[in-house]
């Protein structure tokens, strides 16, 4: 696991478990009001360094951007699923600030690099993430 994000969970009192998950679900938050948070990471990201640096930061966004408890569900409303997408959203701009920082993506861009690969390869991110960061910045043509 990331040493970083590890120190970060560690100072936040998040329990970090592996599980084994049912496709798409390959990372979960949760917290409630008794007990510590725990971040749930499937088994299979532990071959895949990009994607897990990618799924926990995206966990973590969640316990720094998500107030209350929402959990996707099988069958929900409209409304519930806007909410449960700007959630999804907030924890994903949080990781993706987190694991590329605007000053470190300027100085990646200025050597040359910005193709999503690069980007990708340099930050130990992976491609989608990259491309999602280069959004926020306000590149749309990649």
């Amino acid at each position: 696991m990331p040493d970083a994000m590890l120190q970060l969970t560690e100072d936040e009192a998040i329990a970090v478990e592996f599980f084994d998950f049912v496709p798409p679900i390959r990372g979960i938050y949760f917290t409630e009001e008794s007990l510590p948070p725990i971040i749930g990471l499937d088994n299979s990201l532990s071959g895949d360094t990009p994607l897990l640096r990618c799924i926990l930061a995206e966990e973590l966004g969640h316990h720094f951007t998500t107030v209350g408890y929402y959990i996707p569900r099988e069958f929900y409303n409209y409304s519930d699923r806007l909410h449960i997408s700007k959630i999804e959203y907030k924890a994903m701009r949080w990781a993706a600030e987190y694991l590329v920082p605007e000053n470190d993506l300027l100085d990646v861009i200025g050597s040359g690099l910005y193709e999503p690969w690069e980007l990708a390869e340099h930050f130990n991110i992976t491609e989608e993430f990259a491309v999602f960061r280069m959004r926020l910045f306000g590149v749309n043509k990649i």
